[in-house]
């Protein structure tokens, strides 16, 4: 599931094997045998594979059919990394007000 998931993310984004293996410092051999299903990347590589291209884990371990922040059509070019911080700051104040309601 994650070889299918990830080649599929990667082509989204116009990537070359080549060039998210150089993104990823991991050899073109790697991404091609993690695509084919021959072997898993590593917490590391799989961390950063999701950073990259703004997935959830879940969405490219094949553990949710969905995910709501991945945009094939290129959300991710929609916010910049410091819109995309003042988002995740947000959604932590909004958790925050969340838990802070349930104690009341």
């Amino acid at each position: 599931m994650v070889g299918e998931r990830l080649a599929e993310i990667r082509k989204d984004h116009n990537d070359t094997q080549a060039v998210l293996a150089k993104k990823l410092n991991v050899s073109v051999t790697t991404v091609r045998s993690w695509e084919q299903e021959k072997s898993s990347p590593s917490h590391d590589a799989l961390v950063a594979i999701c950073r990259l291209y703004r997935i959830s884990a879940d969405y490219l371990l094949g553990l949710s059919e969905v995910d709501p922040a991945y945009d094939p059509r290129g959300n991710q070019q929609r916010f910049t990394d410091d819109e995309w911080a003042a988002l995740r700051e947000y959604e932590e104040f909004l958790l925050w007000k969340r838990r802070k309601k349930a104690k009341q």
